[in-house]
């Protein structure tokens, strides 16, 4: 539904519309969005490439959003600039975001062959052999152990000291003790068995 306004041209018309929006009504923003759909498709072509194209549209519609509920009429800006810079910021910032994501992984890997020879010869089957051999350590280590000895041992592992294990658990510094040496214990026979 278009709301009923009046004035003298399209940028009277669109200062209307702005007006209704901030006063609350929604359909004034719908209105709005519809007439610069055609510039935030111009934009995401612009962009596209890096984005898929719905993502940035998406974006700019977000942006445009942004503008219609940011924008100051006294400001001595036209609202049709305001609207054009936050659509196009949007858009640049999700390909910014995008871009260091995708750098980010470029940039943590390594060349193929520095991951051959630091492998240490290391084939998939043995990482798969020793994968196995640690669940089944860990499978002990839950058979073995109580609950709060499992916490400790990992709060200990973690680098916590026998202070923060105690005051985050709510127990002694001695019980924190007496737990360890009871799970040294209890790790030792599994070694053994």
């Amino acid at each position: 539904m278009t709301p009923n306004v009046s004035g003298d041209g399209p940028l009277a018309e669109e200062q209307a519309l702005l007006a209704l929006y901030q006063g609350g009504d929604g359909d004034a923003a719908a209105v709005l969005l519809s007439r610069y759909i055609p510039l935030i498709h111009r934009y995401a072509h612009q962009f596209q490439g890096v984005l898929d194209s719905d993502d940035l549209i998406q974006e700019g519609c977000i942006g445009f959003l942004d503008a219609i509920r940011s924008f100051d009429p006294d400001s001595g800006v036209k609202f049709s600039s305001y609207a054009s810079v936050c659509i196009k910021n949007r858009m640049l910032k999700a390909v910014e975001k995008s871009s260091s994501k995708k750098a980010g992984i470029l940039n943590n890997s390594i060349p193929l062959e520095e991951a051959e020879e630091r492998s240490d010869g290391l084939t998939p089957e043995k990482i798969f052999i020793e994968k196995e051999s640690l669940e089944a350590v860990l499978e002990d280590v839950n058979n073995v152990l109580s609950p709060l000895e499992r916490k400790i041992l990992f709060s200990h592992l973690g680098g916590c000291d026998y202070q923060m294990i105690a005051d985050s658990l709510h127990i002694s510094r001695k019980a924190v003790d007496n737990a360890l040496q009871r799970v040294r214990r209890k790790l030792k026979s599994i070694h053994r068995a």
